[in-house]
């Protein structure tokens, strides 16, 4: 009996000595883990992350999953960051849009009092219109991108005829295409190209493809359509040359290749088609290639 009393003795000291050693390496590690913690917290920019002393199982779960919000931390603020900086961008670049055309109208507007002759005065007044035209445009863009990506304008999806509104949105860019002495080269399908879409909205979108192509573009138009499983409506013309940050950005809301922003676009042209094309559950892409940038949109049939 006195056996097994000093055996149950020792090993209840040695299941006590073996609880205090773990309860140190728990204390331990919370220290360990607390202190790394303040670290990160207080350094903005690090890819640091949780280690732990002594390996225990339910500790290392624990770092792994604080690991993993540390992770998605720094992706939010990364974002955020990044949100901030494009705000900061869009606003700059729409202050500058509103301001160049204001000024100059208010400039001619000065010249429109002092001028002696009626030639002078139908100038300056057909350059105030057009300063008037890019305002207004800019703010009825702003207006539907801003209600489009709030969801506040809705689409259908039925049946329409996509070739049809193509050749009817080609009609009214037809004046413009006689004046920069183009004449754009049309290959299209003898049968209609039905699709499931909005009619006003695939109108939209291949109107300011259009419009975005007769700024920009230098010549040789091509407009084309495919079958594939739907169909893929292409844009295609000459242009400056373009890098692979112009086609990343392409469809960003106020970008421009224009630095200076002269042209009369605002930005917004080609982010409002990828928005409209995305809702009608439809893809577009942009290209370069020997010196020709062509834009694609595909629509399930």
């Amino acid at each position: 009996m006195e056996s097994i009393w000093i055996v149950t003795t020792f090993l209840l000291m040695f299941m006590f000595i073996i609880l205090v050693f773990y309860h140190l390496y728990y204390r331990r590690n919370i220290k360990h883990i607390t202190k790394q913690l303040e670290e990160i917290m207080n350094l903005t920019d690090t890819n640091q992350l949780l280690t732990v002393v002594a390996k225990q199982k339910d500790i290392a779960n624990l770092i792994n999953q604080l690991n993993k919000l540390i992770g998605d931390v720094r992706l939010s603020r990364i974002r955020i960051k990044r949100l901030n900086k494009n705000f900061r961008q869009s606003i700059t670049n729409i202050s500058h849009d509103l301001r160049t055309p204001l000024t100059t109208a208010s400039g001619y507007v000065q010249m429109l009092q002092t001028s002696s002759t009626e030639e002078e005065h139908q100038e300056y007044l057909a350059i105030i219109l057009e300063r008037q035209n890019m305002v207004k445009m800019l703010l009825e863009q702003l207006f539907e991108y801003v209600r489009i990506e709030s969801g506040e304008i809705t689409y259908e999806h039925v049946t329409i005829d996509a070739k049809k509104i193509l050749v009817d949105t080609l009609a009214m860019y037809y004046d413009d295409f006689y004046k920069k002495g183009q004449e754009p080269t049309v290959h299209l399908p003898e049968q209609p190209c039905m699709i499931l879409g909005d009619e006003q909205g695939v109108k939209r979108i291949f109107s300011n493809i259009l419009f975005n192509a007769i700024v920009h573009g230098k010549g040789e138009y091509c407009f084309e359509i495919q079958e594939s499983d739907g169909y893929t409506f292409t844009f295609s013309n000459l242009s400056e040359p373009m890098t692979k940050d112009d086609l990343d950005y392409i469809f960003e809301r106020f970008y421009t290749k224009d630095k200076s922003r002269n042209k009369n676009t605002t930005g917004l042209g080609l982010a409002i088609a990828k928005e409209i094309t995305k809702r009608l559950n439809g893809t577009i892409e942009a290209f370069y290639n020997n010196g020709k940038f062509l834009v694609s949109i595909s629509f399930p049939g």
